[in-house]
């Protein structure tokens, strides 16, 4: 017996020991095989391809000191809030010509593994590199016979002039490549442009002053890195389409980083990193684009040389007459490195004449350090103008200046202008500061009627309605300003902030039409919740001059402000002026007695909400098949967003009430909310139906855009790591705890066989 009883333990030993040893190997295997990737070249060669030059600029604007200025948290600026930028050290042409990108044992396998005489990789595949680039190209222009082919350019391609493309249904990508003062035309259709890294600092005259100019249908641009350093008062581009003679259509400009630092100082020059003209129906997505620009007067003459749009002689996007603009996903950032005294004006984000359009989920950020408190500058983060049937949804959208002063300036996240019909503006977080007149949107229909809804937006406002002897209405301090024709502006939570000495005469308000504009106008204003340090939640002109307010209601708010009752629950219809006819009930300054109701809100926002936009990114599976022949073919398949995909996770909620499935009710009050105290955790609504928003109002999170982390995936990899090693550490002290137990259960046996 006790014979067998030693067999049977040491049996089970050698067991535990083998379950242990086995736990153990696996977990290294798996942790191994997770930090590599599937191939190894699927994300050393093709996940690091975005290579962005310029650290990621997160954004955590402080203010500073006194509440009246604050430092500049652009990592793309030198740091110093006096004069001019003075350098780009991260992005520099020095330090990427001299990165060494050929001579990769993955390149020299493709060279090798190509038909030495042609560069055939076979199925229609070419490898390009300097020594045979000739044998593709005559005078730069491929040749006709590689149309519907897929080339590789490998190796460094410095100062090539223009590489143009003529033939349709080419795919064009690299691996290992540079490409230094080398630029694209892409004249055919269906031509893929993907993983190229550019880096300029010339005049480019022959491809109408860009990196990478379009002129053809259902163009890809994907996956690609442009630095552009541009030489002094030049019109340079990053991405032009020019479609104003033959309105191209199909453009996709996806996952890409645009690093551009302008100069174009003088009145006649242009800088944009991205420009489109009567390119309909493109997709813009999930870029990253950063750019220092000057702050300069406008051409009001709205004919400037590239469209009515390029009166803006720089910003960081521009599109002008381009319908069913997709804007999407986004990051966009400019911030100032000198200019004008005259009207300085910078808008980062502007669209003319841009019908049907939608810009969703987007991070836009205007800073300007150059201009100092107590100098006016003019900064617009999104300026649309004369379009009808455009969505402006779940965008997170700051502006952060210290300029401004008395009666000057402005730093308006939205800013529109009629004529514009059925324009929606929802589920934004809308953040701006500056030392002058300030507003979250401003609207206004003085080339035109303009007709809006505003809803469920988090808005939050500070600036400087002092009056140093100005017209005072000038000096306005508003969460939206709208001189329209017809708005409807529900469960919005604004948040106003003078910077200067309160007077009851000050134009501070949530919600107003106080600079007078010809024409009819009627609001609808319910359900939002306002806080200011003014006297007045609301005010609304009544009939002055040529202008009449007709048929509004200011109904169902909770307002506080400077005036309002310390009683809980109080009326503040004090609080709101407007003319005579208007119906003005119900506004207190908290416990609303009516919520807002699901069927009050309109069709389009709960066809968004449920259903998403419905627009996706194509597929981009074969340049893992070409680059990579032993992964598995599917990297790349629905990529999304700045070198990851595109999570969608989340609703913004705000501070309101709603459901995952669109089920809504709340008007901006909710007292258990967190919005108002600036709650992170909400994120902006999904693209494609993904994911839906509740229907309530915005948080003021930074929930705009997934446009995303370059490092998203290596961290999900990791949690993944950490999770087995844990699981595999718990099943080691398993057996650990087993084999003692089985240890001490043998002593006892044994003890108790020898006392018998």
């Amino acid at each position: 017996m006790q014979k067998i009883s030693k067999h049977l333990l040491l049996f089970s030993m050698v067991m535990i020991l083998l379950v242990s040893v086995s736990s153990a190997y696996a977990g290294d295997s798996d942790s191994l095989s997770l930090v590599n990737g599937i191939g190894s070249d699927s994300v050393d060669d093709i996940g690091s391809s975005t290579v962005s030059t310029v650290e990621d600029s997160s954004y955590a604007s402080s203010v500073g000191g006194s509440g009246d200025s604050i430092a500049s948290s652009s990592n793309l600026a030198s740091g110093s809030t006096e004069g001019p930028v003075s350098g780009w050290d991260e992005c520099s042409v020095e330090n990427d010509k001299d990165v060494v990108y050929s001579g990769s044992s993955s390149n020299n396998a493709l060279k090798d593994s190509s038909n030495a005489s042609n560069g055939s990789l076979g199925n229609g595949t070419y490898y390009i590199d300097s020594t045979n680039f000739n044998e593709f190209f005559a005078d730069n222009v491929l040749k006709s016979e590689y149309a519907n082919s897929t080339l590789i350019f490998g190796g460094n391609f410095d100062n090539f002039g223009v590489i143009k493309f003529t033939s349709d249904n080419v795919r064009v990508t690299a691996k290992g490549s540079l490409f230094y003062n080398t630029v694209f035309d892409l004249g055919a259709n269906g031509i893929v442009l993907s993983n190229i890294k550019m880096v300029l600092d010339k005049e480019f005259k022959d491809n109408h002053q860009s990196g990478i100019y379009v002129h053809g249908d259902n163009i890809t641009i994907y996956n690609c890195t442009l630095n552009y350093t541009t030489p002094e008062n030049v019109t340079a581009f990053g991405i032009y389409s020019d479609g104003h003679n033959d309105d191209f259509v199909g453009l996709n400009v996806i996952n890409n980083t645009i690093n551009l630092l302008g100069h174009a100082f003088d009145a006649n020059t242009y800088n944009y990193p991205i420009l489109l003209r009567n390119t309909h129906d493109s997709l813009v997505y999930g870029n990253h684009i950063d750019c220092e620009l000057p702050i300069k007067y406008i051409v009001w003459s709205f004919s400037g040389a590239y469209g009515s749009v390029s009166m803006d002689t720089v910003a960081a996007f521009a599109a002008d007459y381009c319908e069913n603009l997709t804007l999407s996903n986004n990051y966009i950032h400019s911030t100032v490195n000198g200019g004008d005294d005259f009207y300085p004006t910078l808008d980062t984000v502007i669209l003319y004449g841009c019908s049907y359009s939608l810009i969703e989920n987007n991070t836009i950020i205007s800073e300007d350090f150059f201009t100092q408190a107590g100098k006016d500058n003019y900064l617009q983060a999104l300026d649309l103008y004369n379009l009808n049937d455009v969505t402006v949804i779940g965008n997170n959208i700051s502006v952060i200046t210290n300029g401004g002063k008395p009666g000057m300036g402005t730093a308006y996240p939205i800013q529109i202008n009629g004529p514009v019909y059925n324009t929606k503006v929802a589920f934004n977080n809308l953040t701006t500061f500056n030392n002058g007149p300030n507003c979250g949107i401003y609207s206004q229909n003085y080339y035109g009627d303009t007709f809006i809804d505003i809803i469920s937006n988090f808005i939050n406002v500070t600036g400087n309605a002092s009056n140093d002897g100005t017209n005072p209405s000038w000096c306005l301090v508003s969460g939206i300003e709208v001189q329209d024709s017809g708005d409807n502006i529900l469960n919005n939570t604004i948040i106003v902030n003078n910077l200067g000495d309160y007077k009851s005469n000050v134009y501070v308000y949530g919600i107003s039409y106080v600079q007078n504009t010809g024409g009819g106008h009627t609001y609808n204003i319910q359900y939002n919740n306002i806080t200011t340090n003014g006297n007045y939640g609301v005010k609304i002109l009544g009939n002055v001059k040529n202008s009449t307010t007709y048929n509004s209601t200011i109904s169902n708010n909770v307002i506080n402000t400077h005036t309002t009752s310390c009683m809980a629950g109080a009326s503040t219809n004090r609080q709101v002026d407007g003319p005579t006819g208007t119906t003005i009930k119900n506004n207190t300054n908290g416990n609303p007695r009516n919520v807002m109701s699901e069927d009050y809100y309109p069709d389009w926002l709960k066809d968004y909400v449920r259903e998403g936009s419905g627009r996706g990114t194509g597929d981009f599976a074969w340049l893992n098949r070409i680059l990579n022949p032993s992964s598995n073919g599917t990297g790349f398949s629905g990529a999304v967003g700045n070198g990851t995909s595109h999570s969608g996770s989340g609703n913004a909620r705000g501070n309101g009430h709603g459901s995952h499935d669109g089920d809504v009710s709340g008007n901006g009050t909710d007292s258990n909310s967190d919005a108002v105290l600036g709650s992170d955790h909400d994120s902006a609504p999904g693209v494609g139906g993904d994911v839906a928003p509740s229907i309530s109002a915005a948080s003021p999170s930074d929930s705009g855009s997934s446009a995303a982390n370059p490092n998203a995936y290596e961290i999900d990899e990791h949690d993944n790591v950490v999770s087995k090693s844990s699981d595999y550490l718990q099943l080691g002290l398993i057996c650990i705890v087993a084999l003692l137990l089985l240890l001490v259960g043998y002593k006892r046996q044994k003890d108790k066989e020898e006392e018998e």
